[in-house]
């Protein structure tokens, strides 16, 4: 056999051998749910406990506040977003920054979150 035949043949051989190999894709980047709080929300509870009922949902990235119909005062609040934080405002106007995949409760009132697309506070 020739030697650029040879070549030929190996580089076939070759390619059918990796033809059959499997391929084996990384996991996607995926989010959970949280406290049945679903992917991409944050959600604010009936009192700072996680298990009490949701009283907002919110998913949309804004650059002003908004704001809750009915504010609560004590609360828990779940940010299931991978890469956005969540600014709280209270009623005594301190505002709050909750970090992805982050939460938190307080007894004081929200009135308001504002959704921004940092990765950090």
């Amino acid at each position: 056999m020739k030697p650029w035949m040879r070549k030929f043949v190996g580089l076939i051989g070759a390619t059918a051998a990796a033809a059959t190999i499997p391929v084996v894709a990384a996991p996607s980047a995926h989010a959970d749910s949280a406290y049945r709080c679903n992917y991409p929300e944050v959600c604010f509870y009936a009192d700072p406990n996680v298990q009490s009922a949701i009283v907002a949902r919110f998913q949309v990235v804004t650059s002003s506040w908004q704001y809750l119909q009915y504010p609560n005062t004590g609360y828990a609040v779940v940010n299931t977003r991978n890469d956005d934080v969540a600014y709280v405002l209270q009623s005594d106007g301190k505002v709050l920054c909750v970090k992805p995949n982050g939460s938190f409760g307080s007894g004081e009132r929200v009135v308001a979150v504002r959704i921004d697309s940092r990765s950090s506070c």
